[in-house]
């Protein structure tokens, strides 16, 4: 299956800075390094230093430095990759720019995988993150699979499995392997509106080919049962007719229950337990109410509303199965900051209170990460603070971490893989922060890992398929891995704020716009199928809001 481009306008997706993390002591640089050997590709002699370029590439280094005939040889000719690419790329080992698109992307990419140019390949495989799509990510998937790009084929498997309904239509889907199919479906992060559309996709597959009959049965036993439905059964039933090839295959099954699904029930989707949770309403009445969002019913839920008056700029993380909000500034006869923690215990459907900060604190960021809630930064009464605090649930108190390298309020956070990321925010000063700021888990240690070209504070980040995204007047998209980032020019997104900001099921939904109006809005939007779908009076309680996700209710 062949990796098909995107069939859409190119100016909407524009890269605003290219900041490549490999310095010249990284990758063994040397200024005015003396060519000491000539590489012969095609029609074309290049003049290079070996150890630079072995420096750069095992397959340079065992060329070179080997011990095999090229390593005595001053002129060597090189096979199986054209002059073209290569130049591109021994001009890479200069520069560290890659001038990359559309057109040669790939041809640059099978070249530096075939030189073995690590830090090429990697640029190569984010530009073509970038450019995922629900039109090609089956043929990236296979693309990647193919040259072993692993975080490719992550992102494009998972964009199949948030869009299955939608890819199953394109006719790339029909000539999927058994095996392709097999593993989406049993994939416990497979999103789907409706189990129903598990076994719709699993019969438009099977009956594209008479003789894939046996590997109907065997697909239809990833079918989770307990979730299918009276009505679709019914229906499905009623429209089939003798000739209809999916008549014989419903016959079949008929007389033939998978074993897996007189086994016992099984555990529903991960991906439909995901749960969107927002608190809203004004800050001056006795109770503020919490509501919950289920993506895949689109429905809104009423929960336990929290009961404290007169309380603002606190932060809202998820947790597991609990929803918690810490500090805030609170008005009593005067304004004061709070170390109060709240926990929406979403199992038992209730509030109780955790326990004390260790500092009291408004304007501040939290972020959940496994069982541990980090809360950062933000303002205590005498200023900004640096300080960063870690819960453990279930235990009785607060540990103090490492501090943040810039003190800030009014940021944003999201952690991805074992790190917390800290974008912008106000400094102690009260001027923006541009840095983005990295904790990392397992070592105790903070650095500033890059900055952002349009820095503000109260912005909104989330993380979608290994990319940091932050919305805020602008909406931006950072590739952590080779720190470009990418302007993207949505007019639903731009020069537009929001309050709320949360990624679920594979989309990216925005809430609450800052703007003159009683009633919040809510933004989806979703990379993959360039839309932006705006749904107004969509959250059933007044602005503003704050809001998480909770990914195991």
């Amino acid at each position: 299956m062949a990796y098909k481009e995107k069939e859409r306008d190119n100016s909407g997706l524009r890269v605003v800075g290219l900041l490549v993390a490999h310095t010249k002591t990284d990758v063994g640089l040397v200024d005015d390094v003396v060519p000491d050997t000539v590489l012969l590709v095609e029609t074309e002699s290049f003049l290079v230093n070996r150890k630079k370029l072995a420096d750069f590439s095992p397959y340079f280094r065992a060329m070179f430095y080997g011990g095999g005939k090229e390593s005595t040889k001053r002129q060597i000719v090189i096979k199986g990759v054209h002059e073209e690419q290569f130049r591109i790329l021994m001009d890479f080992t200069k520069t560290l720019k890659l001038p990359l698109n559309r057109q040669n992307v790939l041809g640059i990419l099978e070249a530096a995988d075939f030189l073995q140019l690590e830090k090429a390949r990697l640029l190569c495989c984010k530009f073509l993150e970038r450019e995922l799509h629900l039109s090609n990510c089956l043929g990236m998937m296979a693309y990647a699979w193919q040259l072993g790009c692993l975080g490719l084929y992550a992102a494009a498997r998972d964009v199949a499995l948030t869009h299955l309904p939608a890819i199953a239509s394109d006719e790339d889907f029909l000539y999927l392997s058994k095996e392709s199919v097999a593993d989406l479906l049993a994939s416990d992060d497979l999103f789907i509106p409706r189990e129903d559309l598990a076994f719709e996709v699993t019969l438009r597959w099977a009956t594209f080919d008479p003789s894939r009959e046996d590997d109907f049965m065997e697909l239809i036993g990833l079918v989770r049962p307990e979730s299918l439905t009276l009505p679709y059964l019914t229906d499905l039933l009623t429209r089939l007719k003798g000739s209809d090839p999916r008549a014989k295959l419903i016959c079949r099954l008929n007389n033939n229950i998978p074993a897996s699904w007189t086994a016992g029930r099984s555990m529903p989707r991960g991906r439909s337990r995901e749960s969107l949770f927002m608190i809203g309403g004004p800050h001056d009445v006795d109770a503020q109410p919490l509501y919950q969002f289920n993506p895949r019913s689109s429905r809104w839920q009423c929960c336990a509303p929290m009961k404290r008056k007169n309380l603002t700029q606190y932060s809202i993380a998820a947790v597991e199965d609990n929803v918690v909000v810490t500090g805030g500034y609170y008005r009593e006869i005067g304004w004061y900051s709070v170390d109060w923690v709240l926990m929406y215990q979403c199992g038992n459907q209730r509030w109780v209170d955790g326990p004390a900060l260790q500092k009291s604190r408004h304007s501040h960021c939290s972020v959940g990460m496994g069982n541990r809630l980090y809360v950062l930064g933000g303002s205590m009464d005498d200023g900004v603070v640096d300080n960063v605090e870690v819960l453990v649930l279930g235990s009785d108190a607060w540990e103090e971490v490492s501090p943040m390298v810039c003190a800030v309020e009014r940021a944003a956070v999201v952690t991805m893989g074992s790190c917390i990321y800290v974008a912008c925010g106000l400094d102690e000063n009260g001027e923006v922060y541009s840095g983005i700021q990295r904790y990392q888990m397992k070592t105790d240690q903070w650095d500033v890992v890059l900055h952002c070209p349009h820095p503000r504070y109260d912005l909104l980040a989330t993380e979608l398929n290994g990319a940091l995204y932050l919305f805020g007047g602008q909406a931006l998209r950072l590739d952590i891995d080779t720190d470009e980032w990418t302007l993207l020019e949505e007019e639903c997104l731009d020069r537009r704020f929001f309050t709320g900001c949360a990624t679920a099921s594979g989309q990216i939904y925005l809430l609450g716009e800052r703007r003159l109006r009683n009633i919040p809005n809510m933004v989806l939007f979703d990379p993959y199928i360039d839309t932006c779908i705006e749904i107004d009076d969509a959250i059933p309680c007044p602005v503003p809001v704050h809001m998480d996700v909770s990914p195991s209710v």
